[in-house]
Parts: C-alpha cells; sequence; structure tokens
C-alpha cells in the first residue's frame, strides 16, 4: 500500500476538448470523440420540423448556415440536448392551427 506522501506525489494529468476528447493519464492516447445527440426545431417552407442530429451541439447560427443547403431558408428556433432517462410520455397529441385545436 502507497503512503500519504508517495499518494500525494503522484500526478495525473486530465485534459481533453468540447469535441468529447478525453484523455486520462501521462500518456497521450489517441482517443475517438464521442460525438453527442441533440434535436433542434426549425421552421423550413412554413412548416415546423424536428431534427434529430448527432455531432457536436452548434449554435443557432451555425446550425441555420450548415442546413441551408439541403433546406433552403431555414430557420432554427431551438436546439435541445438529448437526454437519456426514464421518461414516461403518457400522451402526445400535435396542434392544428387550421382547426385552432389540439389532436391525436
Amino acid at each position: 500500500m502507497k503512503s500519504f506522501k508517495e499518494f500525494l506525489s503522484e500526478s495525473v494529468t486530465i485534459n481533453g476538448d468540447f469535441n468529447g476528447t478525453l484523455n486520462i493519464g501521462n500518456e497521450s492516447k489517441q482517443s475517438q470523440p464521442v460525438g453527442e445527440e441533440f434535436v433542434a426545431d426549425i421552421v423550413w417552407e412554413g412548416k415546423i420540423y424536428r431534427l434529430e442530429i448527432e455531432g457536436r451541439i452548434p449554435s443557432k447560427n451555425e446550425l441555420a448556415e450548415q442546413l441551408q443547403g439541403e433546406y433552403p431558408g431555414a430557420i432554427v428556433h431551438n436546439i435541445y440536448p438529448v437526454t437519456s432517462g426514464s421518461l414516461n410520455i403518457k400522451s402526445s397529441q400535435r396542434y392544428r392551427p387550421e382547426r385552432l385545436s389540439w389532436s391525436d
């Protein structure tokens, strides 16, 4: 077993970046970035779409610029990180503006 002085004399280096790369220890290992999952609500051609995307979470402006090739004129409303948990959705409804009501 190590003494307290030996324990304090050890050094551990933890570094990384915001792209999901994490290095622990003195060795610089080749690590693979972890892709985050997020959901983005966009408006395109007058309709609201929800996109599920994997990668790093960009700003609204960055995502809007990246979407212009496939969705020209798209406007990003919100970006949500996907959280995994024990969520139990009991019901869901869609708003129908032409009827001014909610329906299944």
